[in-house]
């Protein structure tokens, strides 16, 4: 009788535990994918994940210049992303099946209206436990070719060799008050200065104002079309990946 009770009782926990793991299987895993929308020409895209349509006036996956938004699909899965702009939402400036690892990524939407490209980066970001900050480096100019990443206060080439529609890792920096500020040169192979951006990461940011220790963020080198007379420069612009 005894054995009998030891055998139920065995087969009950088996039961559960094979039950507790079939679950942890059917759990949906989740990708997140930051879209930036840096389009000179494009005011405000729309974003659309899924197969199911939405109602282009009323949605608020909208997404204005030079700023970003998160939006979350299922990972390991062909998920569908679709971006319009919100003055011609009948031709997609990005349409792809992606199938993605769970994590975080980045969809960077650059280059100018009538000729938009995309780029998809994983963000591998870097967990800090000491007074660092991270930083990574796109280049999204066409125009500058390769570029390199100067640091001069600390005499340093951080990136070299960057091509076009590429990024760097994550990069960390000592991020104390007596470390200061940093100001990244990006410049051309020939030593050609295409811009400049400082980074105090003590200092708050314009957009969570929050300080960057113990964070991760992108610098990006675009083209910005000033319009007449100034015409298109490059400019970096700052991500914040956190």
């Amino acid at each position: 009788m005894k054995s009998i009770f030891k055998l139920v009782i065995v087969f009950f926990f088996t039961s559960i535990a094979l039950s507790c793991s079939e679950e942890d299987n059917d759990i949906t895993q989740l990708a997140t994918i930051k879209v930036i929308n840096i389009i000179n020409g494009v005011p405000r895209v729309i974003v659309k994940t899924g197969t199911n349509p939405i109602q282009y006036a009323t949605t608020e996956a909208k997404i204005d210049f030079n700023a970003f938004s998160n939006f979350t699909v299922k990972a390991s899965i062909n998920s569908e992303v679709e971006v319009v702009s919100e003055s011609d939402t009948l031709n997609p400036i990005y349409s792809e099946s992606l199938n993605l690892k769970p994590g975080i990524h980045s969809l960077y939407l650059y280059g100018f209206s009538g000729s938009e490209e995309g780029l998809l980066i994983e963000d591998n970001v870097k967990q800090f436990t000491d007074s660092l900050v991270g930083v990574r480096f796109v280049n999204l100019s066409k125009t500058a070719g390769p570029i390199d990443i100067e640091v001069p206060e600390e005499n340093t080439i951080s990136v070299s060799g960057l091509d076009f529609q590429s990024a760097s890792d994550y990069i960390a920096f000592p991020a104390k008050k007596a470390d200061g500020s940093y100001t990244f040169e990006f410049r051309g192979l020939s030593g050609n200065l295409l811009s400049r951006f400082t980074l105090d990461p003590l200092d708050m940011d314009n957009i969570n104002k929050d300080v960057s220790t113990k964070k991760n963020l992108t610098l990006v080198l675009r083209e910005l079309d000033f319009g007449f007379p100034f015409g298109v420069r490059n400019t970096v612009i700052r991500i914040n990946n956190y």
